[in-house]
């Protein structure tokens, strides 16, 4: 085939289109690996940064926290019944996603579970809007980042659930279904509606 000007106007276009659409293709393909697929848990083991690792049986200890309703400071603690505490912020898809679930189960579980959510990314004029869409009426906190350390979470959404004494009794990582939360408020924690 003999190379002019004709050629190489119509096979230079063609061979950029077939480059970005095999690698486009190529980069889009789904993974295991957590960086790219958000919505898969993973628990990382390290002993210099908070993790994802479990810490099922520890106490769960709770910093100063920012009331998203009143903009007051103040530290949560367990009231005599068992509590979930779920962290998220406004811009996680899997975070947007379990809200219906945990808004369902806090007002099925609203006599004999405590719900509060943590925010520790979003303003409280950001995430009032949020709570609002999701129709969510438990207490929400916004956190600096210390409760996030403090409890060794690095994925969001993750979701504790403790006994009346704060002990965590277990912990998710990632999007958590009405199916799970009612595992382990009944199974976990044994309690009822």
């Amino acid at each position: 085939m003999k190379w002019n000007r004709r050629t190489a106007r119509f096979l230079v276009p063609f061979l950029v289109l077939l480059v970005s659409v095999v690698g486009g293709w190529a980069l889009s393909r789904p993974t295991n690996n957590v960086d790219v697929n958000l919505n898969q848990p993973v628990t990382t083991l390290s002993p210099t940064i908070g993790t994802n690792a479990s810490n099922t049986g520890k106490k769960f200890t709770f910093v100063e926290l920012v009331d998203n309703a009143t903009g007051d400071k103040g530290t949560i603690a367990p009231a005599g019944k068992p509590m979930v505490v779920n962290f998220w912020y406004s811009t996680c898809e899997p975070c947007k996603r379990e809200m219906p679930a945990l808004s369902a189960s806090s007002a099925k579980y609203a006599a004999t579970v405590d719900f509060i959510g943590i925010n520790p990314n979003d303003s409280r004029e950001v995430a009032t809007e949020f709570l609002k869409k999701y129709n969510i009426t438990y207490p929400t906190f916004i956190d600096d980042g210390t409760q996030l350390a403090e409890a060794g979470v690095v994925t969001l959404p993750a979701t504790f659930f403790l006994d009346s004494s704060g002990t965590i009794v277990a912990r998710r990582a990632g999007e958590i279904t009405s199916a799970e939360i009612e595992s382990i408020l009944t199974k976990d924690l044994k309690v009822s509606p």
